[in-house]
């Protein structure tokens, strides 16, 4: 099995000595900033199931909790590759006056490398994976990968025992201009295609009747491997602003006294995007891009 990053985009690279924090446009895209004075993501546990992390990056340390590798890399849960890190980022950068924000900047980040230092990984891998978030007691799995094939169904039935924990999941459509891939296809998981800064379909997006919300996905800038920053393109990118949109109506609901339930979060979703295309949910936009001051407000 590979991950849908075999088709990204490294556009731009930049070493350790970003001074700044920046705010990313696929962030600005969906409104984050204007409601980080009411929920920030804080205390929600979000597992990143990809190519590792870079322990040492400044700007993931601080909400960087547990990580754990299951590839047998000799590099351990390290990210060798760079994919791994960058998501986290998008979730969970730091706000701490350096090199990027994340969609969710008080968000936790509990991260398994399922996925070896090529980009590839294995079924087996992903499954123990996501058996090590469940243990977590996480509240989000992101899952930027997939494979054009059904998965064995001992894959399927770990998801559906995350479901059955209250665990959201959610996944890319993935990167080939074709069907959803897999595991997005799979009713309990969240599918998110991509969408470029013309509010459009990415052309290498997936589509298809399981597309559920899109987000941004081109030219993502986050945090890179060995301490760096890049830009990105595809669903990889555009699944973890989701994945940091959930944590931060998580977060505002848990503020509220209240603790959302899996098909409150879907239908809540479904109902604070913006329509790119005909009204309603459509093969190539789903429901739409996501508008976080509808979700939090």
């Amino acid at each position: 099995m590979s991950d849908t990053q075999t088709d990204y985009k490294v556009v731009q690279t930049h070493g350790a000595e970003m001074r700044d924090d920046i705010i990313d446009w696929g962030i600005e895209a969906v409104n984050a900033p204007d409601v980080w004075n009411t929920t920030t993501g804080k205390g929600v546990k979000v597992a990143v199931l990809d190519t590792g992390v870079d322990r040492d990056h400044p700007d993931l340390q601080p909400n960087l909790k547990v990580y754990a590798d299951f590839t047998r890399s000799p590099y351990g849960p390290e990210d060798k590759q760079g994919h791994g890190t960058h998501v986290a980022g998008i979730i969970g950068a730091a706000d701490n006056g350096i090199g990027v924000v994340g969609i969710a900047p008080d968000a936790e980040l509990y991260v398994a490398k399922v996925l070896g230092d090529n980009g590839g990984g294995n079924f087996q891998s992903i499954i123990n994976g996501l058996r090590w978030a469940i243990e977590q007691n996480v509240d989000i799995i992101n899952m930027s990968l997939g494979c054009a094939s059904e998965p064995p169904l001992e894959l399927y039935k770990v998801i559906k025992e995350a479901a059955a924990a209250g665990i959201i999941v959610v996944a890319a459509t993935g990167n080939e201009n074709t069907g959803v891939c897999w595991p997005a296809m799979y009713d309990e998981v969240i599918a998110v295609s991509a969408m470029s800064p013309g509010k459009e379909r990415a052309p290498f997006s997936n589509y298809g009747i399981k597309n559920e919300v899109m987000a941004p996905g081109v030219d993502i800038f986050s945090t890179y491997k060995d301490g760096g920053y890049a830009k990105l393109s595809g669903t990889s990118m555009a699944t973890p602003i989701i994945s940091g949109c959930i944590a931060l109506y998580i977060s505002f609901c848990r503020g509220q006294g209240v603790e959302p339930t899996l098909e409150e979060v879907h239908a809540k979703l479904e109902e604070s995007c913006e329509d790119l295309s005909i009204p309603g949910r459509d093969i190539y936009t789903g429901d739409g891009l996501i508008d976080l001051e509808k979700l939090i407000g």
